[in-house]
């Protein structure tokens, strides 16, 4: 789903860097969504040089990954938690392996399907999707339900 992702963006920033992985329970913030399969956090930053935060980007960047069939957003500096860096925050839809908290991401109550930012009330949540809503395809919608 990620070299899908990279296919149809056509920007500077590398949507292959992943700043943390599924399987991961080493960041207390992410409340558990990188527990079990198909979540990722990318970085927004230039792969050339990296204090350029391609903030004009973030846009683009999450379009892709939804084309590609992630739920996705792009997750601001300090919103979750102090010093929380900005980034790509995408969940792998489908993904049989998802942790509870990423599922809930995609189709709980303030999650992707729901039209909400997928951050739960403990972290500020829900907000409407920023990002227009989500790209729903034949088989994700069999997914919501």
């Amino acid at each position: 789903m990620l070299q899908q992702a990279v296919a149809l963006y056509e920007g500077p920033g590398d949507l292959l860097r992943v700043t943390q992985g599924s399987y991961t329970t080493d960041v207390t913030d992410s409340f558990g969504t990188h527990a079990g399969g198909g979540a990722v956090d990318i970085s927004i930053r230039h792969p050339s040089d990296p204090s350029t935060v391609l903030w004009d980007e973030t846009d683009a960047m999450v379009l892709a990954l939804r084309q590609a069939g992630f739920a996705a957003w792009y997750r601001a500096p300090g919103v979750l938690g102090p010093g929380s860096p900005a980034h790509i925050h995408a969940i792998a839809i489908g993904d049989r392996e998802l942790s509870p908290a990423a599922l809930q991401q995609v189709s709980g109550p303030y999650g992707y399907f729901k039209g909400f930012d997928g951050l739960p009330p403990e972290y500020g949540g829900p907000h409407p999707d920023p990002h227009g809503g989500p790209i729903l395809c034949p088989w994700m919608l069999s997914q919501s339900q």
